[in-house]
């Protein structure tokens, strides 16, 4: 498509009016140094500085990245050079860019719009939008055109949806200019549309798999907490027989192997609800439904209380349990169930992964500024460096299969976890291959109401 050198030309008029209004400082010269088109943007900035600076190229930011951007035009003819360039720009850019008069018919239209619009340019020119993509579409357009024109202001990027003659429904990025003589009179409007649609089908992507993941988390933790219920509801009466039967409360069971069965029964039992209890809180924690039971705790005797309802277990197992617990008293504000199911699942970890003759130490000592540290280091068999990041997994266990030789269902550390970061605090642990593992719990002060 020819272009005339005439610097009234609507396709330069429409073209500087859109670099006028963007926000990026961008500015055309010519051989000489004389500015033939800028943005407002450069306009203020240069306010600032020189015609020198910008034509040397020097302004830069304080992080060293230029901030403007700057085209030489070549010696002779610049005038005619800007109008071939503004108008090369335009037709080579993937944007819509065109130019109308005050009744919304085109006076320019660039090639990549006129082929979306089933048009070439040249044929475009003195039509309007309703000749192009119907009456419909012509009049939201003109409604746009009129108000801009009318305010003589620029509207700035907007979204919009429309489908071109191949029927195609895009979603676009659009801007409009007035456009003005010397006068300030306005005699036409200049718009810019960038296509957002690939965008736009990736947000609505993101957008439904975040709701689906959602929905899926939702449906899961309903399941788990109904089936937790159902189960719980009939485990607890087997408990509860379990134990009357194990403690001979009717009288003595004879013969006496049925008075191991109940003690067998009434164990295995209280390590299902555990699990159970233990999944279910876990779901909690992921919808955020967990609630946090806060008032003042006393750590040393929490330790104390919760290491000697895990005695027998080490005994069993043959593991010393030690402990380093101060001698000053030491209360913090938290949920006392909920630290008491941290110190048991960490501590219990140790016994379960420390051979015979081994031993685990649990230590609690005040923080400076407040709170507590509490430490469990076991002689166990330690954690591969490999596997350091799968640990605080959900369900994960280095020992997997299905002849392995230590119960649970990979849980009780991440859960740990979790609650403790519920009370602000943090859960950190290391671990070496055949040397044991440290788990460092820190616990604040305190955590207010609203926090839980």
């Amino acid at each position: 498509m020819s272009r005339s050198s005439d610097p009234s030309d609507p396709a330069l008029d429409a073209v500087r009016a859109l670099i006028g209004a963007t926000v990026r400082p961008i500015a055309v010269f010519d051989a000489d140094g004389a500015c033939l088109g800028a943005s407002r943007a450069f306009i203020l900035f240069s306010a600032r500085g020189t015609q020198a600076e910008a034509a040397g190229r020097t302004a830069f930011s304080p992080d060293g990245v230029r901030n403007w951007t700057l085209v030489s035009l070549p010696e002779g003819g610049a005038e005619t050079a800007v109008v071939d360039f503004l108008d090369t720009v335009a037709n080579a850019l993937p944007v819509m860019v065109n130019a109308k008069d005050r009744q919304s018919r085109y006076l320019f239209m660039n090639r990549y719009q006129g082929e979306l619009y089933g048009v070439t340019t040249a044929a475009a020119i003195g039509r309007t939008a309703d000749d192009l993509l119907g009456a419909e579409y012509g009049a939201y357009t003109r409604a746009l055109d009129l108000k801009v024109m009318e305010s003589g202001r620029p509207m700035p990027f907007f979204e919009e949806a429309y489908a071109g003659t191949d029927g195609v429904q895009r979603h676009w990025l659009t801007t409009k200019v007035p456009l003005a003589n010397d006068a300030g009179a306005v005699w036409g409007v200049a718009t810019a549309s960038v296509d957002i649609t690939e965008r736009r089908h990736l947000e609505e992507g993101l957008r439904q798999a975040k709701e689906q993941a959602e929905a899926a988390t939702r449906a899961r933790s309903g399941f788990l907490a109904a089936m937790s219920h159902e189960l719980r509801t009939p485990l607890n009466a087997v408990i509860g027989f379990a134990e009357i039967m194990h403690q001979q409360v009717l009288g003595l069971i004879s013969p006496t192997e049925y008075h191991d069965y109940a003690g067998h029964i009434l164990t295995s039992g209280q390590h299902l609800l555990s699990l159970i209890n233990d999944v279910l809180d876990f779901a909690r924690l992921e919808s955020g439904s967990l609630q946090l039971n806060l008032r003042p705790v006393d750590l040393p005797a929490l330790v104390r209380t919760t290491l000697h309802a895990l005695g027998e277990t080490a005994a069993s197992a043959g593991v010393q349990l030690a402990t380093a617990i101060t001698e000053k008293p030491l209360v913090i504000r938290a949920d006392e169930q909920r630290l008491r199911q941290v110190l048991l699942n960490v501590a219990g970890n140790g016994v379960k992964f420390t051979p015979a003759g081994g031993s685990v130490t649990v230590a609690l000592q005040p923080r400076a500024g407040g709170g507590a540290l509490i430490t469990v280091t076991d002689s166990g068999i330690g954690i591969d460096e490999a596997q350091m990041a799968s640990v605080f997994r959900p369900f994960w266990q280095a020992d997997s299969g299905l002849d392995r030789v230590r119960e649970g269902a990979g849980i009780g550390l991440p859960l740990a976890r979790e609650l403790v970061a519920l009370h602000g605090g943090r859960l950190d642990l290391r671990s070496r291959v055949g040397a044991g593992t440290r788990v460092e719990i820190v616990l604040p002060a305190g955590v207010e109401e609203a926090d839980a």
